[in-house]
Formats: structure tokens, C-alpha cells, sequence
């Protein structure tokens, strides 16, 4: 019945072109949870209602950050229904004057336009978050706003908010699609693609940090979320723990339980993943970031920070 629904709409539907744009390092997993969604979309409606053509600056051989080549086209003239900007762990090598030009010119154009991972600073770069916010991963939400004060950055794991979409990366990207496919050709085709992909939709309001996908009781939420709000000030968990309306023990076992470490333990190599994360994306310097991520001591950061690394900050710099 809901395949016959689909195939009557079929005619209906407009035939929307997405304009991939990769650079080189891209992720090909991104590419895949991208493309493989509309070419499901396709087969269930019958005929190339979805077409997307993957761009590049000037068409040349791209290749993933898994070795993978890849031909591109170059960057259209004309404004696509869509543009997914899929950047790798260099984001620079996607902001080129060239790609950074033609972002704005379609935005002009009253393009939709969507980014993932790092693509979220190719688009503040180009100054297209002022107004709509990109999802990142909640590790680089503090640096990249730190970047881009005036960009919109929010701990999502996918966000459709017309002009713009996003993903936090990952097997969010599928989400980020899924959205797109509902709001070119209907909620019930999008459904249907993800239940051919036996894929259980997760919800945007999900925070990135969830577990494996999985919702958490309330009070973990809770105190994951106090933990992120205070990375520079740490909070006691004694003080997590009565905010939470919890008893110290209580949310001991809940860490324990789901995530295998004590409350104090998850709470340092969450201050030391965001150091690292900022490290990486930011110029920050190597005492600044330790005071962000909620250490006085320099040294005292260092030592954490090697322990849980193997290299000294200074040492793991990518910028």
C-alpha cells in the first residue's frame, strides 16, 4: 500500500539536482550515506527523480581520505536545488576563494545548502551561519565558535533548517539525508528508504553525545550535559549529582554502567578530548586551551594530556 502511495506521487515530484562538492581527504562514508539514500529513492519510485552530480573547484581526481579516487565536474554555473559540502579533516583544502565565491553566489541564488563535519567551517568561513546554525560534533562546538564567533554552531547530530542542513558527521549523515529526501518528495518516501536501509530514524534533538545511538536515562543526560556546560569550570560531582536530584552513588553506578568509567574519570578525558579538538581547530594557544578546558596548571594539563595521548599538546597539532 505505502509503495503504490509512492509510486503515484512519483509524477508529482520535481526531478531536484544536488551538487556534492568533495575535496580532497573527503570522507567517503559521508559520500556513501549521501548518495545511497537517493539512489534507494530512486528504485522506489521508479525513474532518476534524484540526480546529483559530485563538483569539485575545477573537476580534477579526488581522492578520500581512505585512498579511494574519485572523478568530479566542475563547479556549475547554474544554482542545483541543493549543494551538500562534504569536507575532510583539512577543511581548509574546501575553502578555496574559488569554492568560497560560488557558496555565496548560490546562497544568493536562494540555494538549500548543507554541510557536514568540518564543511560547517568552510560554511562560516564563507559567512553562511549567521542566521542558520550547522550541527557539529559537541568536541568541536567550543572551537569552532571560538573561530567563528559569529557563526552558528549547535551539538546536534543532524539539523534541517531550511536554507540550511546539516550533520555532525558520521552515521548521522544518513539522518541529514533522510530529512532532505522528506522535504523534496515526502515524509513517507524518506520513511520508506529507511526502512529499506533497515535503518531506525533517530531524532534530531538527540544530543551527539548519546551512546551508540541509544537514549540515556535522564539523569545521565543530565549530567553529561552539565559536564559539557562546564568544561572550563569544572562542577564537583557532588554538585552534578544534587543537580541531577540523584545520590552521589546512584550516579556513580549510572556512569559505571553505561559508560564504563567513573563520573570523575569521564569527566577529565571529556575536558582532555575537547583540548585535543581544539588543538586541532583553533590557534589557540597551548596555556589558553588548557584554561578552557578547566586546568590552572599548565604542567598539570600536560601530563594529563600525554597520558591519555602519548604526545605533549604542543606535539599534537594539526594547525
Amino acid at each position: 500500500m505505502l509503495l503504490n502511495q509512492i509510486l503515484l506521487l512519483s509524477n508529482a515530484i520535481a526531478m531536484p539536482t544536488i551538487a556534492i562538492h568533495v575535496s580532497d581527504g573527503f570522507p567517503i562514508l559521508s559520500l556513501t550515506l549521501v548518495t545511497e539514500p537517493l539512489r534507494i529513492a530512486n528504485r522506489e519510485i521508479g525513474r532518476d527523480t534524484f540526480r546529483w552530480r559530485i563538483v569539485s573547484d575545477d573537476g580534477e581526481m579526488m581522492s578520500s581520505s581512505s585512498g579511494f579516487g574519485l572523478s568530479t565536474e566542475p563547479l556549475p554555473e547554474t544554482r542545483p536545488d541543493a549543494i551538500a559540502l562534504l569536507a575532510s579533516y583539512r577543511p581548509e583544502r574546501a575553502a578555496t576563494q574559488r569554492t568560497l565565491a560560488w557558496l555565496r553566489a548560490m546562497d544568493r541564488a536562494g540555494c538549500l545548502m548543507g554541510c557536514v563535519d568540518t564543511g560547517a567551517l568552510v560554511f562560516a568561513r564563507a559567512g553562511l551561519l549567521t542566521k542558520r546554525p550547522a550541527a557539529v560534533h559537541p568536541e568541536a562546538v567550543a572551537a569552532f565558535s571560538r573561530q567563528f564567533p559569529q557563526s552558528l554552531f549547535i551539538d546536534r547530530l543532524f539539523d534541517f533548517s531550511p536554507p540550511r542542513f546539516s550533520s555532525a558527521g558520521g552515521i548521522s549523515t544518513i539522518d541529514m539525508t533522510l530529512a532532505l529526501i522528506g522535504h523534496m518528495a515526502g515524509a513517507r518516501l524518506a520513511q520508506r528508504v529507511a526502512t529499506i536501509l533497515t535503518y531506525d530514524r533517530i531524532h534530531g534533538d538527540r544530543l551527539a553525545g548519546d551512546i551508540a545511538g541509544m537514549p540515556l536515562e535522564p539523569e545521565l543526560r543530565t549530567a553529561l550535559s552539565l559536564m559539557r556546560a562546564n568544561l572550563a569550570n569544572p562542577l564537583p560531582v557532588s554538585a552534578i549529582a544534587a543537580r541531577c536530584n540523584v545520590p552521589g552513588w546512584r550516579l556513580t553506578r549510572l556512569f559505571r554502567r553505561r559508560l564504563h568509567q567513573a563520573p570523575t574519570s569521564y569527566y577529565v578525558s571529556l575536558r582532555l578530548e575537547r583540548a585535543r579538538e581544539m588543538l586541532r581547530n583553533s590557534t589557540l594557544g597551548v596555556g589558553d586551551i588548557a584554561t578552557e578546558c578547566g586546568y590552572d596548571n599548565i604542567e598539570t594539563f600536560s601530563r594529563g594530556y600525554k597520558a591519555k595521548y602519548g604526545c605533549a599538546p604542543s606535539r599534537d597539532r594539526v594547525l
